[in-house]
């Protein structure tokens, strides 16, 4: 009977940091910078100026009108967006799926958005689908990507502001 308990303690002993590496491999950010994001039209009423975006912390995210998780995101990104505006955040949509001015605008409506989106476009790293989100601190570079659900991204957000006000 000990020898399982034993058994089972050796294998987690050699298992589990292998595991541990192989989540951190996962959570690995790919070099990438605001710079090498595809912009394309802007279809709401918002300002844009890419070149305004230096020093700033730069949610980009790619959505779609017939993406349900997609929709349920925009008015928490749209808070978010006023929420940290006056600290440095700059939140940008860009529309995936091709959809009309129309479709976009009416989506936009809804959810209150007032941060600026695009038709089209794209960001610099592949993602799984969408709603993906990525996150560009002051310098430009990409400090996280992935769902915009996930805890980790506003967490982000947050880590990346306070960069911008240490500056200051």
């Amino acid at each position: 009977m000990k020898v399982i308990p034993a058994a089972i303690i050796a294998f987690a002993a050699i298992a589990l940091p292998a595991f541990a590496g192989k989540k951190d491999k996962e959570k690995a950010v790919p070099d990438a910078s605001v710079s090498e994001v595809r912009w394309a039209e802007v279809v709401n009423d918002a300002a844009f100026d890419k070149e305004a975006l230096d020093g700033k912390v730069v949610v980009v995210e790619e959505w779609g009108v017939n993406c349900p998780p997609c929709i349920a995101s925009l008015p928490h990104l749209a808070k978010l967006a006023k929420r940290y505006e006056k600290k440095g955040l700059v939140v940008v949509g860009l529309e995936r799926q091709g959809s009309s001015k129309e479709a976009i605008l009416k989506v936009l409506k809804e959810a209150r958005v007032q941060y600026p989106v695009m038709s089209g476009g794209s960001g610099p790293v592949p993602s799984d689908g969408i709603p993906h989100a990525m996150v560009f601190g002051a310098d430009g570079k990409l400090v996280w990507h992935g769902h915009p659900a996930d805890d980790e991204f506003e967490d982000s957000v947050k880590d990346a502001l306070k960069a911008v006000a240490k500056a200051r």
